[in-house]
């Protein structure tokens, strides 16, 4: 016989899932009729929670779970700073989770914030190569409130905020090319991945919009997207082929990329040119300023968490991801070939 679901109940009580769900969580924005509906359809149907539901008992906790994988990184910090904005303007508070991009972590974390009675999730996807995602599609089966930010898992159908980072690669390559650079490489990770996938996807058209020939070993792939990552993957090719421009996959690499490139007497952007992607608030005050590309932290933090509420609120919202624009900024870490 078939687990009885969240949406069997809303069925039975003629009411919407997220209407469901608030009922059963004793929200006061339902009414004590429609509530009654929902607990007479719960105990009709012997519907019990999992791990992933909430409490029948509680009410709304006002409180948003954060899952992020990398703290070290200042654009997770910063986009941290935009949604605890957003989510106390709203009279909630955020909680924080470190998930060292690990789908095993991220899958406890989001177990024990349920647990405490949270209202809903936003999640950064970790860049791990295979991740075990049973803990989001249970998510998914049980309509527990969650979106997306910055990226989203392959075959996962879910709400995602994001910007268009193929586009911002493909942009700030076009603008190498355009200024003379034909020996630009790509500092990437498992292409597999959605937000490298989508940086090469961009790299690799621009040169194919160009006609500049462009050759598989121009992408290097590293396990680390630290600054420490960055500052050895460069060591390890530099001075084996021929190149006069960098991409990095984030600002962070591209600040270890020139760090090295320094240690080893290498010029930025004399010998060889840098960028990174991201814009964080640290990119224009290096030595020399990073040219990059900005992601609109802020304007992709609110519209998360509005999409997020509306879920808690029981409105209908899309599963699938909001591409927002990204901008290629100059700084003097490009030079004119």
């Amino acid at each position: 016989m078939a687990k009885t679901t969240i949406k069997d109940v809303a069925a039975l009580a003629g009411v919407s899932v997220g209407t469901a769900s608030m009922a059963m969580n004793d929200s006061p924005r339902i009414s004590a009729q429609t509530k009654q509906l929902v607990l007479d359809a719960v105990a009709q149907l012997d519907y019990h929670r999992n791990p992933y539901a909430r409490s029948f008992s509680l009410s709304s906790s006002h409180t948003i779970g954060f899952l992020v994988p990398d703290l070290l990184n200042s654009f997770f910090g910063e986009m941290a700073g935009y949604l605890q904005k957003e989510v106390e303007r709203r009279g909630n508070a955020l909680m924080f989770g470190l998930s060292n991009e690990s789908s095993a972590q991220e899958a406890k974390l989001i177990r024990q914030f349920i647990d405490r009675g949270i209202d809903g999730l936003i999640i950064v996807p970790v860049v791990e190569n295979a991740p075990e995602l049973t803990h989001i599609r249970t998510l998914i089966k049980d309509t527990f409130p969650f979106v997306f930010i910055s990226s989203y898992y392959k075959g996962v159908e879910a709400n995602c905020v994001m910007t268009d980072l193929c586009k911002g690669s493909y942009d700030l390559t076009l603008q190498l090319l355009d200024s003379g650079h034909r020996h630009i490489i790509l500092i990437s990770g498992n292409p597999e991945l959605v937000p490298f996938e989508e940086r090469i996807r961009g790299f690799v058209q621009a040169h194919r919009d160009r006609n500049i020939p462009f050759s598989a070993d121009r992408i290097i792939t590293t396990l680390s997207m630290s600054f420490q990552g960055g500052y050895d993957a460069i060591r390890k090719v530099y001075f084996s082929q021929k190149i006069d421009a960098i991409l990095a996959i984030n600002d962070v690499m591209a600040m270890g990329i020139v760090s090295s490139l320094h240690a080893c007497g290498v010029r930025v952007p004399e010998d060889v040119s840098v960028a990174g992607y991201d814009d964080i608030s640290v990119s224009g005050l290096q030595e020399t300023p990073l040219s990059t590309v900005h992601q609109p932290l802020e304007q992709m933090s609110r519209i998360a968490v509005e999409n997020l509420f509306r879920q808690i609120n029981g409105d209908a919202t899309v599963a699938e991801p909001v591409y927002l624009e990204p901008r290629v900024v100059l700084r003097k870490s490009i030079a004119q070939r």
